[in-house]
């Protein structure tokens, strides 16, 4: 008899431990074979191609060889390289971790948020010099406007900080049914220069959609005040990273922290690094061990659903892209 196979693509980023792993298997042995791999590596003693499942973020080549996968649970938020990918049969659903990365997320937020805000870019710089000197340039939250453009789990993470500070929070998401926590006011993207006019503090937490790509072109940083800070820890495919680097360099965006880049890593040799008052850190937003519970508890719950023909968790909608 043929079993199916639900497969666990481990790596450096995403592993479960292996009790945990274990439990899911024994478990579920009757119902299916669980197969592990490590960095995407298939032994040529393993088959794919009675697998149903996959957890983890395969390679090209990988989905090639499970024609019969039906579902795909990623270890990451971001869904917008599988939504559309062309080795992803329409057929399988997809479903993020979205949910994970909320409060580690929202902190890291407020770490870039604080840093420009007190100049800490300045700073670490001098300290590297052995110069003594105060900056004259700090800002405050408390009062302060900030857009945050995209409300998902991050977004109303950071408003609910941020509100702690004393800010007022306008919030941009995708559908307007009612005031979100937290929030001042909410929009839809339809008026996003309105928010971007009205506010001190941009921060852009959108994922990567045909309807996102480069929104933030050189329009819409005109369309924002003189001296604003933007801040993206959503997709560097969002900015339009030479209109960035112009809207710096004329003074239009007084400071800018970067934590995710449209080419990663980004280049040795790219003039973002050399912006005055930047801040960029590496995609590592994610980086913490909060994620790690929220995560192995999501993944056994979708894999007891998925084998229990129960609804999965987190799907994602693959024409909108998350």
């Amino acid at each position: 008899m043929i079993v199916n196979k639900i497969v666990f693509g481990f790596d450096q980023e995403f592993s479960l431990p292996s009790a945990e792993y274990e439990q899911l298997a024994q478990r579920f042995k009757d119902h299916y074979e669980f197969v592990q791999l490590d960095a995407n590596t298939v032994p040529n003693s393993v088959s794919l191609e009675n697998a149903v499942a996959f957890i983890g973020a395969p390679s090209a080549e990988l989905l090639k060889k499970m024609p019969n996968l039906r579902w795909l649970q990623l270890p990451s938020a971001g869904a917008n390289h599988f939504a559309h990918h062309p080795n992803l049969a329409k057929e399988v659903t997809l479903t993020n971790s979205s949910g994970v990365f909320g409060v580690i997320g929202a902190e890291h937020t407020l770490a870039l948020i604080l840093a420009l805000i007190r100049e800490i870019p300045l700073y670490v710089k001098q300290t590297e010099r052995h110069l003594w000197h105060e900056g004259d340039r700090c800002l405050q939250i408390d009062g302060s406007t900030f857009g945050i453009i995209g409300y998902g789990d991050i977004g109303s993470e950071i408003a609910h900080r941020l509100k702690a500070f004393g800010a007022r929070v306008l919030a941009v998401k995708r559908n307007l049914s009612r005031l979100p926590e937290d929030a001042d006011a909410v929009y839809t993207l339809a008026d996003l220069d309105t928010v971007l006019n009205e506010s001190d503090f941009v921060v852009n937490v959108l994922p990567l959609t045909p309807e996102t790509k480069n929104l933030f072109d050189a329009k819409r940083f005109a369309a924002m005040k003189d001296g604003v800070q933007f801040i993206n820890v959503g997709r560097g495919g969002t900015v339009d990273e030479r209109a960035l680097i112009d809207a710096v360099h004329s003074g239009k965006v007084g400071g800018t922290a970067l934590d995710v880049t449209a080419e990663e890593p980004l280049p040795e040799n790219h003039p973002l690094w050399d912006l005055p008052n930047v801040l960029i850190t590496s995609h590592s937003l994610g980086v913490g061990p909060g994620k790690y519970k929220r995560r192995n508890d999501l993944v056994a719950k979708n894999v007891t659903n998925f084998i229990m023909g129960k609804p999965l968790k987190n799907q994602v909608n693959r024409e909108l892209g998350y």
